[in-house]
């Protein structure tokens, strides 16, 4: 696949969800330092031409999580955009780096949002989630088995 064809991947966003998300005061202490781990999976359902991807995050103390929340994200491709990421030979679909990145950026800036209304109203509404460096996350293509649902996991 061309640099021209990665970059123009066509789709949708096909739906969002939130699959978790919990506020756990028992382990928050406001002196203590705080941690932010993140974690990233993408998954498709080839039947329906959609790539998914799901993103968690925790801010934690003494690896304890006081605030958790995982969302989804599904993305439906255009047919010809799905076809070109389609290796039929090794009956695998490959993400490119730059679309997959661009996924992620999309379900970094949907996951603050969520925060954000989630945390509104609490003793917590002043964490807002602060950049993540997909970088970290996504180091290159991804490539997923063209079996339905799952998937290529990284964690920071």
């Amino acid at each position: 696949m061309s640099k021209a064809e990665k970059t123009a991947l066509k789709f949708r966003i096909a739906g969002i969800r939130t699959d978790e998300f919990a506020i756990l005061e028992e382990n928050y202490n406001e002196k203590d330092p705080i941690k932010l781990t993140s974690e990233i999976n993408f998954g498709l359902l080839e039947t329906e031409h959609v790539l998914g991807i799901s993103l968690s995050i925790r801010f934690e103390q003494d690896s304890k999580p006081f605030i958790k929340l995982a969302v989804s994200l599904r993305f439906e491709m255009e047919e010809k955009s799905w076809a070109l990421m389609v290796n039929k030979e090794k009956q695998e679909i490959i993400i490119p780096l730059d679309f997959a990145s661009h996924m992620g950026v999309i379900a970094v800036g949907t996951m603050r949002g969520i925060l954000y209304e989630k945390l509104t109203g609490s003793r917590f509404a002043h964490f807002i989630l602060p950049p993540i460096d997909l970088t970290r996350l996504i180091r290159g293509d991804a490539t997923l088995p063209l079996v339905s649902l799952q998937n290529s996991e990284t964690r920071d």
